[in-house]
């Protein structure tokens, strides 16, 4: 190809009018439809008195049983301050880092989004924002953060109108009132409190510095989630504000010395009971209902029992703790710096919920919502130990036995058909205690006893009773389900242990009662979901027999703690001492509780059920009807109170050493008399 004669042809095109006329009508054509194009973005924008007329998203409010508030949901905390309250040195700092060129631009720098494109290229990602202060406060009110070129040129125009319509201190005043910075916290007033604890006015140079940096990413550079690199980024702050000489050597050298030193994020009130009925909320009406919508959930929490909850919980750990540094020979003063501490703290759930209702009033699902939103009083499914064998009485009962029915506390050998291994059980106490009485046996959590109850009612009728009282979970029909080695939550448990004083009437526990909208439109109301699962002669010797558990069992702390009215339960401590609860209750409430390791280490020999969930138990029950007992249980008709010898279970007669008035559901009573002591 001859390219010297192309180029002559092509150069002649050029000089012709045709290609003119051609070149003249191609800039027509393009600039016709990009104004065009800018015409269409122009009137498709939001008009800007909605930014006059702007206001936060409503936020939802969730309320106790008696109309208090608990909490609020939202997605923008905010509260608004005037410029004026604003001091010149974050002002000034916020404006070096986010927009130098503010008080100068027209709403856009094509300088700064030029550097940011090329600095990004070199990066290869996204190191620099190229967009004003009035370009980020156009996208957060009025357009979305997608990253498009349509979303850009729309931030653009809004820029100008902004520009055009606000003085640059107006500006700049929405900007710092509604920029986020992280952890809910959205203007610096509610940064500066969640952060520092203090209002923005009384920030120093570090702390302003700090909160400069958050607008950029807030999630990255803040304290709580990485200390480190919010003090990297505060300090190169720092040095910035040196090289403009708006503060000196000795400010700056000041200021890096200093430690982070951040405000703990306020423990909000019933933080896990919050996010449970969050979840639910979610489910049904979306996020953006529930954070903007202005909902008004109505729950079944009491604010009373939770903040005694709080606080027993609390308080349990403490001593908890101090039982653990001990044991390992560690002082009461350096518990803070414990290893088992700092890595994984020791844990605990609580929850309460009212028989008769199922409604939830109390729950603590650990020790810190802000260091863990795992709820370990719904999530979390651990071995619940002895506590599972009310179950398996309360199968033995419904079926014939007796409480006063006597089973040899004897060793026995059993044959694992897989391997051929003898598994030999054996009491906590290490020791066989011969006859003993049902009820004995529970109240004193004999092992060997409950699986050769088990052995007798059946293990797939035991985990039959359990699933139809209230526990979910899947069990393993296996011998070992009398040692409660199938995992639960908490929940489960005292749901279920609410049946007994329910008398065998099982209520799904509940904790949205009703939901209404901003208008006070009625969206949802739930009723109590009440099923009848055990004859009420069955719950209520059951719950006697449980009652003995307090009275003269394992959980006798209870008395000596000074509790004098009736209440029933059972504690549960799994193998190595990796979980110990409590679960017990009055004629109306039911609570439960749990002490553990999420990473189920061993809780060592000194915490056991009795020594740290029953106490806990105790206290909460103890400060909740200090005015006013509860009422005692009420006999159904259909029971039968009959005077036996306590050794054989048989008829007492005056030459019987010993005597109680022991429950029997009519027709099950002894017929004949005790001839041991003739």
């Amino acid at each position: 190809m001859n390219y010297q004669a192309l180029l002559s042809k092509i150069t002649g095109f050029v000089k012709t009018k045709t290609y003119k006329r051609f070149i003249a009508a191609g800039i027509t054509i393009v600039s016709g439809l990009l104004i065009g194009l800018l015409a269409s973005y122009y009137y498709d924008l939001p008009p800007l008195s909605e930014l006059e007329n702007y206001r936060p998203s409503l936020a939802s409010r969730i309320l106790d049983e008696n109309g208090e508030l608990i909490a609020q949901l939202f997605v923008e905390q905010r509260t608004l301050v005037p410029l004026a309250r604003i001091p010149d040195r974050l002002k000034k700092t916020i404006l070096l880092i986010e927009d130098e060129g503010f008080y100068s631009h027209l709403g856009i720098s094509p300088l700064s989004m030029l550097r940011a494109f090329l600095v990004n290229i070199l990066h290869g990602r996204v190191e620099q924002g190229g967009s004003t202060i009035t370009q980020q406060l156009a996208k957060n009110l009025f357009l979305t953060q997608e990253r498009t070129l349509s979303r850009k040129i729309k931030e653009v125009i809004l820029s100008f109108k902004i520009e055009y319509r606000y003085t640059k201190d107006e500006i700049l005043e929405m900007y710092l009132n509604q920029i986020n910075m992280g952890s809910g916290a959205y203007g610096v007033e509610v940064a500066a409190r969640t952060y520092f604890g203090k209002h923005v006015e009384d920030l120093n140079l570090p702390e302003c510095a700090l909160l400069a940096g958050l607008p950029r990413a807030p999630n990255k550079y803040s304290p709580y989630n990485n200390p480190k690199k919010a003090k990297q980024r505060r300090d190169r702050i720092l040095d910035r504000l040196l090289k403009k000489k708006h503060i000196t050597k000795l400010e700056a050298a000041a200021a890096k010395h200093l430690p982070i030193e951040i405000h703990k994020i306020e423990q909000k009130t019933a933080p896990y009971f919050v996010e449970y009925v969050r979840q639910q909320l979610e489910e049904t009406y979306g996020t953006n209902v529930i954070y903007k919508g202005g909902l008004l959930v109505y729950t079944s929490l009491n604010l009373k029992l939770q903040d005694i909850a709080q606080k027993v919980v609390a308080a349990s750990l403490e001593e908890a703790e101090k039982k653990i540094a001990l044991e390992n020979g560690i002082p009461v003063e350096n518990i803070h710096d414990a290893e088992f501490r700092k890595n994984m703290p020791l844990q605990a759930s609580f929850i309460a919920i009212d028989p008769k209702t199922g409604y939830i009033k109390a729950m603590v699902g650990g020790r810190d919502f802000s260091e863990s939103q795992f709820n370990r009083a719904t999530q979390a499914k651990r071995q619940p130990g002895s506590c599972f064998k009310p179950f398996v009485y309360t199968a033995a009962i419904d079926n014939g036995f007796t409480a006063a029915d006597i089973i040899v506390d004897a060793p026995i050998n059993i044959n694992d058909g897989n391997d051929g291994q003898v598994w030999k059980p054996e009491n906590y106490e290490k020791k066989f205690f011969g006859p003993t009485t049902l009820r004995k046996a529970l109240s004193l959590s004999r092992n060997v006893v409950a699986l050769k109850l088990l052995m007798k009612v059946g293990a797939s009728s035991a985990a039959a009773y359990a699933n139809k009282i209230g526990i979910k979970s899947q069990l393993q029909k296996n011998l070992s389900l009398a040692f409660g080695t199938s995992e639960v939550t908490l929940m489960e448990l005292v749901s279920a242990f609410s049946t007994f004083p329910n008398y065998g009437v099982k209520v799904s526990p509940l904790a949205v009662i009703a939901v209404k909208d901003s208008m006070g439109k009625l969206l949802e109301e739930n009723q109590t979901h009440a099923q009848d699962v055990l004859k009420p002669e069955t719950a209520y010797v059951v719950t006697s027999m449980m009652e003995s558990v307090i009275n003269e069992g394992t959980a006798g702390r209870i008395r000596a703690d000074g509790i004098t009215f009736n209440c029933a339960g059972k504690t549960g401590t799994t193998d190595n001492q990796t979980d110990v609860w409590f679960v017990g209750f009055t004629s109306d409430l039911a609570a439960g509780c749990w002490v553990g390791f999420d990473d189920r280490r061993s809780l060592g020999k000194w915490i056991t059920s009795a020594n740290t969930p029953v106490p806990m138990w105790a206290a909460f029950m103890k400060e909740l009807y200090k005015e006013k007992p509860p009422e005692p249980f009420v006999k159904p008709a259909n029971i039968a109170i009959v005077r036996i010898d306590p050794d054989t279970g048989l008829l007492w007669t005056n030459k019987c050493k010993r005597w109680i008035d022991e429950v029997f559901i009519s027709g099950t009573e002894p017929a004949v008399k005790c001839n041991r002591h003739n």
